[in-house]
Protein backbone atom coordinates (compact mmCIF):
# COMPACT_ATOMS: atom_id res chain seq x y z
CA UNK A 1 0.00 0.00 0.00
CA UNK A 2 1.24 3.67 -0.50
CA UNK A 3 2.25 6.00 2.28
CA UNK A 4 2.01 9.40 2.58
CA UNK A 5 3.74 11.80 4.27
CA UNK A 6 7.39 11.48 5.81
CA UNK A 7 6.86 9.02 8.02
CA UNK A 8 8.83 5.47 8.22
CA UNK A 9 8.19 2.12 5.98
CA UNK A 10 7.41 -0.85 7.01
CA UNK A 11 10.74 -2.20 6.85
CA UNK A 12 12.44 0.71 8.53
CA UNK A 13 9.27 0.29 11.14
CA UNK A 14 10.34 -3.32 11.75
CA UNK A 15 13.88 -2.47 12.00
CA UNK A 16 13.19 0.39 14.58
CA UNK A 17 10.22 -2.01 16.40
CA UNK A 18 13.26 -4.74 16.54
CA UNK A 19 16.01 -2.16 17.73
CA UNK A 20 13.74 -0.40 20.01
CA UNK A 21 13.58 -3.90 22.04
CA UNK A 22 17.17 -4.63 22.01
CA UNK A 23 18.24 -1.15 23.25
CA UNK A 24 15.72 -1.56 25.94
CA UNK A 25 17.37 -4.19 27.45
CA UNK A 26 20.58 -3.08 26.98
CA UNK A 27 20.36 0.26 28.60
CA UNK A 28 17.89 -1.40 31.38
CA UNK A 29 18.13 -4.92 31.46
CA UNK A 30 20.08 -4.87 34.68
CA UNK A 31 17.02 -3.79 36.69
CA UNK A 32 15.81 -7.32 35.95
CA UNK A 33 18.12 -8.45 38.20
CA UNK A 34 17.76 -5.34 40.86
CA UNK A 35 14.67 -6.27 40.90
CA UNK A 36 15.16 -9.99 42.96
CA UNK A 37 18.49 -8.23 44.73
CA UNK A 38 15.40 -7.65 47.54
CA UNK A 39 15.62 -11.76 48.28
CA UNK A 40 19.37 -10.92 49.78
CA UNK A 41 17.56 -9.46 52.36
CA UNK A 42 16.96 -13.22 53.89
CA UNK A 43 20.93 -13.64 54.77
CA UNK A 44 21.73 -10.26 55.39
CA UNK A 45 19.06 -10.51 57.52
CA UNK A 46 20.41 -13.88 59.13
CA UNK A 47 23.79 -12.61 59.57
CA UNK A 48 22.84 -9.69 60.83
CA UNK A 49 20.73 -10.39 63.89
CA UNK A 50 21.27 -14.49 64.53
CA UNK A 51 24.22 -15.70 66.89
CA UNK A 52 27.33 -14.88 64.46
CA UNK A 53 30.57 -14.08 65.86
CA UNK A 54 32.03 -10.54 63.97
CA UNK A 55 34.69 -12.30 61.45
CA UNK A 56 31.52 -14.25 60.49
CA UNK A 57 29.50 -11.58 59.76
CA UNK A 58 31.59 -9.12 57.78
CA UNK A 59 32.75 -12.59 55.40
CA UNK A 60 29.53 -13.26 55.26
CA UNK A 61 28.11 -10.15 54.11
CA UNK A 62 31.50 -9.18 52.19
CA UNK A 63 30.45 -12.40 50.24
CA UNK A 64 26.92 -11.52 49.66
CA UNK A 65 28.08 -7.74 48.91
CA UNK A 66 30.44 -9.67 45.97
CA UNK A 67 27.79 -12.13 45.17
CA UNK A 68 25.32 -8.89 44.26
CA UNK A 69 27.79 -7.03 42.22
CA UNK A 70 28.77 -10.33 40.09
CA UNK A 71 24.91 -10.91 39.43
CA UNK A 72 24.17 -7.64 38.31
CA UNK A 73 27.22 -7.14 36.78
CA UNK A 74 26.26 -10.53 34.36
CA UNK A 75 22.86 -9.02 33.60
CA UNK A 76 24.46 -5.46 32.79
CA UNK A 77 26.13 -7.77 30.14
CA UNK A 78 24.40 -10.14 28.70
CA UNK A 79 20.29 -9.09 29.52
CA UNK A 80 19.96 -8.73 26.16
CA UNK A 81 20.06 -12.18 25.33
CA UNK A 82 16.91 -12.49 27.48
CA UNK A 83 14.12 -14.22 25.59
CA UNK A 84 16.26 -15.61 22.92
CA UNK A 85 17.13 -18.42 24.48
CA UNK A 86 20.39 -17.61 26.57
CA UNK A 87 23.54 -17.37 25.40
CA UNK A 88 26.74 -19.53 25.37
CA UNK A 89 29.22 -17.18 25.89
CA UNK A 90 32.39 -17.74 28.23
CA UNK A 91 32.05 -14.96 29.90
CA UNK A 92 28.51 -15.67 31.07
CA UNK A 93 29.30 -19.16 31.90
CA UNK A 94 32.58 -17.62 33.82
CA UNK A 95 30.30 -15.40 36.22
CA UNK A 96 27.78 -18.34 36.93
CA UNK A 97 30.26 -20.40 38.02
CA UNK A 98 31.41 -17.19 40.32
CA UNK A 99 27.99 -17.55 41.65
CA UNK A 100 28.71 -20.95 42.49
CA UNK A 101 31.85 -20.54 44.42
CA UNK A 102 30.24 -18.10 46.35
CA UNK A 103 27.25 -19.79 47.79
CA UNK A 104 29.22 -23.09 48.22
CA UNK A 105 32.36 -21.16 50.23
CA UNK A 106 29.64 -19.20 52.15
CA UNK A 107 28.29 -22.72 53.55
CA UNK A 108 31.03 -23.37 55.84
CA UNK A 109 30.88 -19.72 56.73
CA UNK A 110 27.55 -18.79 56.99
CA UNK A 111 25.66 -22.61 56.79
CA UNK A 112 22.02 -22.84 55.42
CA UNK A 113 21.87 -18.58 55.16
CA UNK A 114 23.32 -19.96 51.37
CA UNK A 115 19.31 -20.68 50.73
CA UNK A 116 18.54 -17.03 50.23
CA UNK A 117 20.72 -17.10 47.89
CA UNK A 118 19.60 -19.69 45.68
CA UNK A 119 16.95 -17.87 43.92
CA UNK A 120 19.53 -15.72 41.79
CA UNK A 121 21.30 -19.12 40.86
CA UNK A 122 18.16 -20.42 39.41
CA UNK A 123 17.09 -16.74 38.02
CA UNK A 124 20.50 -16.07 36.15
CA UNK A 125 20.35 -19.58 34.72
CA UNK A 126 16.81 -18.97 33.77
CA UNK A 127 17.47 -15.52 32.27
CA UNK A 128 20.57 -15.91 30.46
CA UNK A 129 21.99 -19.20 29.89
CA UNK A 130 20.70 -21.76 27.68
CA UNK A 131 18.16 -24.51 28.75
CA UNK A 132 20.80 -27.10 29.26
CA UNK A 133 22.18 -24.85 32.00
CA UNK A 134 18.84 -24.11 33.44
CA UNK A 135 17.58 -27.98 33.76
CA UNK A 136 21.05 -28.96 35.51
CA UNK A 137 20.44 -25.27 37.78
CA UNK A 138 16.85 -26.38 39.04
CA UNK A 139 17.87 -30.17 39.44
CA UNK A 140 20.95 -28.71 41.65
CA UNK A 141 19.20 -25.98 43.55
CA UNK A 142 16.21 -28.56 44.17
CA UNK A 143 17.96 -31.61 45.41
CA UNK A 144 20.31 -28.70 48.06
CA UNK A 145 17.08 -27.22 49.52
CA UNK A 146 16.16 -30.73 50.53
CA UNK A 147 19.90 -32.09 51.64
CA UNK A 148 21.13 -29.33 53.28
CA UNK A 149 17.79 -28.81 56.40
CA UNK A 150 18.45 -32.66 56.34
CA UNK A 151 22.09 -32.90 56.72
CA UNK A 152 21.86 -29.89 59.12
CA UNK A 153 18.96 -31.22 61.08
CA UNK A 154 17.06 -27.44 60.93
CA UNK A 155 14.51 -29.09 58.15
CA UNK A 156 11.31 -27.52 59.71
CA UNK A 157 12.34 -23.84 60.30
CA UNK A 158 13.47 -23.34 56.97
CA UNK A 159 10.30 -24.57 55.27
CA UNK A 160 9.75 -21.26 54.07
CA UNK A 161 13.03 -20.96 52.16
CA UNK A 162 12.71 -24.29 50.53
CA UNK A 163 9.14 -23.28 48.88
CA UNK A 164 10.21 -19.94 48.49
CA UNK A 165 12.92 -21.82 46.20
CA UNK A 166 10.30 -23.96 44.65
CA UNK A 167 8.21 -21.14 43.76
CA UNK A 168 10.10 -19.08 42.59
CA UNK A 169 11.69 -21.53 39.96
CA UNK A 170 7.56 -22.11 38.88
CA UNK A 171 7.98 -18.18 38.07
CA UNK A 172 11.24 -17.99 36.35
CA UNK A 173 10.12 -20.51 34.10
CA UNK A 174 6.93 -19.10 33.31
CA UNK A 175 8.29 -15.82 32.98
CA UNK A 176 10.79 -16.61 30.50
CA UNK A 177 8.25 -18.63 28.78
CA UNK A 178 5.77 -15.45 28.02
CA UNK A 179 9.07 -13.29 27.55
CA UNK A 180 10.38 -15.73 24.71
CA UNK A 181 7.12 -15.87 23.24
CA UNK A 182 6.60 -11.98 23.13
CA UNK A 183 9.99 -11.37 21.59
CA UNK A 184 8.83 -14.36 18.93
CA UNK A 185 5.94 -12.16 18.28
CA UNK A 186 7.40 -9.44 17.65
CA UNK A 187 9.82 -10.96 15.30
CA UNK A 188 7.33 -12.23 13.12
CA UNK A 189 5.48 -9.04 13.22
CA UNK A 190 8.99 -7.36 11.87
CA UNK A 191 8.85 -9.93 9.40
CA UNK A 192 5.51 -9.63 8.28
CA UNK A 193 6.21 -5.74 7.88
CA UNK A 194 9.39 -6.20 5.73
CA UNK A 195 7.18 -8.98 3.47
CA UNK A 196 4.29 -6.14 2.98
CA UNK A 197 6.93 -3.49 2.37
CA UNK A 198 8.37 -6.07 -0.43
CA UNK A 199 5.50 -7.09 -2.00
CA UNK A 200 3.87 -2.64 -2.15
CA UNK A 201 7.83 -2.19 -3.20
CA UNK A 202 6.96 -5.13 -6.39
CA UNK A 203 3.26 -3.82 -6.82
CA UNK A 204 4.49 -0.10 -7.32
CA UNK A 205 7.26 -0.99 -9.51
CA UNK A 206 4.70 -2.94 -11.60
CA UNK A 207 2.24 -0.36 -11.58
CA UNK A 208 4.10 2.81 -11.82
CA UNK A 209 7.31 1.85 -13.45
CA UNK A 210 6.19 -1.28 -15.81
CA UNK A 211 2.71 1.33 -17.11
CA UNK A 212 5.23 3.87 -17.60
CA UNK A 213 7.95 1.85 -19.59
CA UNK A 214 5.00 0.19 -21.53
CA UNK A 215 3.62 3.94 -22.21
CA UNK A 216 7.67 4.98 -23.70
CA UNK A 217 7.73 1.61 -25.70
CA UNK A 218 4.22 2.79 -27.68
CA UNK A 219 5.35 6.25 -28.06
CA UNK A 220 8.87 4.67 -29.46
CA UNK A 221 6.97 2.61 -31.80
CA UNK A 222 4.43 5.49 -33.01
CA UNK A 223 7.58 7.83 -33.26
CA UNK A 224 8.92 5.17 -35.68
CA UNK A 225 6.02 4.53 -37.79
CA UNK A 226 5.36 8.55 -38.27
CA UNK A 227 9.11 8.78 -39.17
CA UNK A 228 8.75 5.66 -41.63
CA UNK A 229 5.92 7.80 -43.24
CA UNK A 230 7.90 10.64 -44.00
CA UNK A 231 5.78 12.73 -41.17
CA UNK A 232 8.66 14.02 -39.30
CA UNK A 233 7.19 16.64 -37.26
CA UNK A 234 4.98 14.86 -35.79
CA UNK A 235 7.23 12.12 -34.98
CA UNK A 236 9.18 14.66 -33.31
CA UNK A 237 6.30 15.59 -31.17
CA UNK A 238 6.07 11.90 -30.34
CA UNK A 239 9.70 12.26 -29.02
CA UNK A 240 9.40 14.88 -26.85
CA UNK A 241 6.30 13.42 -25.31
CA UNK A 242 8.90 10.39 -25.24
CA UNK A 243 11.47 12.55 -23.18
CA UNK A 244 8.81 14.24 -21.03
CA UNK A 245 7.63 10.35 -20.18
CA UNK A 246 10.86 9.31 -18.99
CA UNK A 247 11.31 12.14 -16.80
CA UNK A 248 7.81 11.45 -15.47
CA UNK A 249 8.99 7.41 -14.82
CA UNK A 250 12.23 8.44 -13.37
CA UNK A 251 10.32 10.58 -10.59
CA UNK A 252 8.11 7.62 -10.77
CA UNK A 253 11.25 5.36 -9.30
CA UNK A 254 12.17 8.31 -6.91
CA UNK A 255 8.71 8.34 -5.31
CA UNK A 256 8.15 4.71 -5.38
CA UNK A 257 11.69 3.70 -3.53
CA UNK A 258 10.86 6.52 -0.92
CA UNK A 259 7.12 4.79 -0.24
CA UNK A 260 5.31 8.16 -1.19
CA UNK A 261 3.66 7.25 -4.63
CA UNK A 262 0.35 8.31 -4.15
CA UNK A 263 -1.79 8.82 -7.23
CA UNK A 264 -4.35 12.00 -8.57
CA UNK A 265 -6.98 10.35 -10.09
CA UNK A 266 -7.92 13.03 -12.10
CA UNK A 267 -4.49 13.54 -13.74
CA UNK A 268 -4.14 9.92 -14.32
CA UNK A 269 -7.63 9.74 -15.77
CA UNK A 270 -6.17 12.62 -18.23
CA UNK A 271 -3.27 10.71 -18.68
CA UNK A 272 -4.81 7.59 -20.17
CA UNK A 273 -7.21 9.54 -22.60
CA UNK A 274 -4.02 11.00 -23.94
CA UNK A 275 -2.02 7.39 -23.73
CA UNK A 276 -5.42 5.95 -25.54
CA UNK A 277 -5.82 9.18 -27.89
CA UNK A 278 -2.36 8.81 -29.04
CA UNK A 279 -2.37 5.43 -30.10
CA UNK A 280 -6.18 4.95 -32.22
CA UNK A 281 -8.62 4.56 -29.24
CA UNK A 282 -11.67 5.71 -27.85
CA UNK A 283 -11.53 6.53 -24.54
CA UNK A 284 -14.58 7.41 -22.24
CA UNK A 285 -15.45 8.42 -18.72
CA UNK A 286 -18.90 7.60 -17.19
CA UNK A 287 -19.16 9.14 -14.14
CA UNK A 288 -17.18 12.02 -11.85
CA UNK A 289 -13.98 11.41 -9.66
CA UNK A 290 -16.51 13.03 -7.28
CA UNK A 291 -18.08 9.92 -7.01
CA UNK A 292 -15.04 7.82 -5.45
CA UNK A 293 -14.19 8.16 -1.72
CA UNK A 294 -11.06 10.52 -0.91
CA UNK A 295 -9.44 7.44 0.61
CA UNK A 296 -9.46 5.11 -2.32
CA UNK A 297 -8.81 7.14 -5.11
CA UNK A 298 -5.19 6.84 -4.90
CA UNK A 299 -5.93 2.92 -5.24
CA UNK A 300 -8.73 3.23 -8.39
CA UNK A 301 -5.84 5.65 -10.27
CA UNK A 302 -3.66 2.23 -9.89
CA UNK A 303 -6.35 -0.04 -10.88
CA UNK A 304 -7.57 2.15 -13.72
CA UNK A 305 -3.99 2.38 -15.03
CA UNK A 306 -2.94 -1.21 -15.00
CA UNK A 307 -6.31 -2.08 -16.55
CA UNK A 308 -6.29 0.56 -19.39
CA UNK A 309 -2.13 -0.62 -19.75
CA UNK A 310 -3.46 -3.90 -20.29
CA UNK A 311 -5.70 -3.16 -23.13
CA UNK A 312 -3.29 -1.06 -25.10
CA UNK A 313 -0.91 -3.67 -24.90
CA UNK A 314 -2.94 -6.82 -25.47
CA UNK A 315 -6.23 -6.12 -26.51
CA UNK A 316 -6.37 -4.85 -30.36
CA UNK A 317 -9.07 -2.94 -28.80
CA UNK A 318 -10.61 0.17 -30.56
CA UNK A 319 -12.59 1.63 -27.50
CA UNK A 320 -12.45 1.88 -23.63
CA UNK A 321 -14.81 2.89 -21.40
CA UNK A 322 -14.22 3.26 -17.74
CA UNK A 323 -17.27 4.07 -15.45
CA UNK A 324 -16.69 5.78 -12.07
CA UNK A 325 -19.89 5.29 -9.78
CA UNK A 326 -20.32 5.19 -5.65
CA UNK A 327 -20.82 1.44 -5.83
CA UNK A 328 -17.73 0.81 -7.73
CA UNK A 329 -15.76 1.18 -10.72
CA UNK A 330 -15.25 -0.39 -14.49
CA UNK A 331 -12.60 -0.64 -17.28
CA UNK A 332 -14.78 -2.04 -20.45
CA UNK A 333 -13.08 -2.38 -23.83
CA UNK A 334 -13.94 -3.68 -27.32
CA UNK A 335 -10.86 -5.94 -27.95
CA UNK A 336 -10.03 -9.47 -28.13
CA UNK A 337 -11.17 -10.76 -24.92
CA UNK A 338 -9.35 -12.76 -21.99
CA UNK A 339 -6.61 -14.95 -23.57
CA UNK A 340 -5.41 -17.93 -21.06
CA UNK A 341 -7.03 -19.55 -18.07
CA UNK A 342 -4.22 -18.30 -15.34
CA UNK A 343 -4.25 -14.95 -14.33
CA UNK A 344 -1.17 -12.73 -14.88
CA UNK A 345 0.90 -10.38 -12.51
CA UNK A 346 -1.47 -7.59 -13.27
CA UNK A 347 -4.97 -8.85 -12.66
CA UNK A 348 -3.17 -10.15 -9.66
CA UNK A 349 -2.50 -6.76 -8.34
CA UNK A 350 -5.60 -5.34 -9.12
CA UNK A 351 -6.90 -8.12 -7.10
CA UNK A 352 -4.69 -7.60 -4.23
CA UNK A 353 -4.71 -2.92 -4.08
CA UNK A 354 -8.58 -3.67 -3.98
CA UNK A 355 -8.38 -6.29 -0.90
CA UNK A 356 -6.06 -2.81 0.46
CA UNK A 357 -9.09 -0.99 0.42
CA UNK A 358 -12.04 -3.57 1.15
CA UNK A 359 -12.97 -4.28 -2.32
CA UNK A 360 -13.02 -6.82 -4.91
CA UNK A 361 -11.72 -7.13 -8.00
CA UNK A 362 -12.99 -9.39 -11.14
CA UNK A 363 -11.74 -9.59 -14.97
CA UNK A 364 -14.45 -11.46 -16.92
CA UNK A 365 -16.12 -10.76 -20.43
CA UNK A 366 -17.34 -7.60 -21.24
CA UNK A 367 -20.39 -5.95 -22.72
CA UNK A 368 -18.20 -4.51 -25.50
CA UNK A 369 -17.22 -7.72 -26.66
CA UNK A 370 -13.52 -7.95 -24.96
CA UNK A 371 -12.81 -7.69 -21.23
CA UNK A 372 -14.49 -5.95 -18.57
CA UNK A 373 -12.73 -5.09 -15.10
CA UNK A 374 -14.95 -4.79 -12.25
CA UNK A 375 -14.45 -2.93 -9.12
CA UNK A 376 -16.92 -3.66 -6.27
CA UNK A 377 -16.85 -1.59 -3.32
CA UNK A 378 -16.87 -2.85 0.16
CA UNK A 379 -17.42 -6.48 -1.30
CA UNK A 380 -14.40 -7.77 0.96
CA UNK A 381 -11.99 -10.52 0.13
CA UNK A 382 -14.91 -11.62 -2.46
CA UNK A 383 -12.73 -11.44 -5.67
CA UNK A 384 -11.64 -14.71 -7.72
Amino acid sequence: MNTAGTGPTAMNQARCEVDDGTAFWDKWGWLVAGVWIIFLIFPIMDLLFEDYSLSTRIIGLVLVVVFAAVYIRAYTEFSRVVGEGGTRHPRAHIYFVILWVIVLAGLPVIGLTVLGMFPFLTSYSAFLLTKRYTIASYTAVAVLCFALPIIYGDFVDLLFLIGLNLVLMVVYAITVAAITRSVASEQIRADYLVVAEQERMARDVHDGIGHSLTALNLKAQLALRLMDAGSYQEARCELEQLSELAVAALDSVRTTVHGLNRQNLEAELQELHQACTDNGLEFTVLGTVEDIPVAWRSHIAWILREAVTNVLRHAHAGSVAVRLATAGVSVDDDGDGIQGGESGHGIRGMQERARLFGASCTVGSSRLGGTSVQVAFGAGNGDT
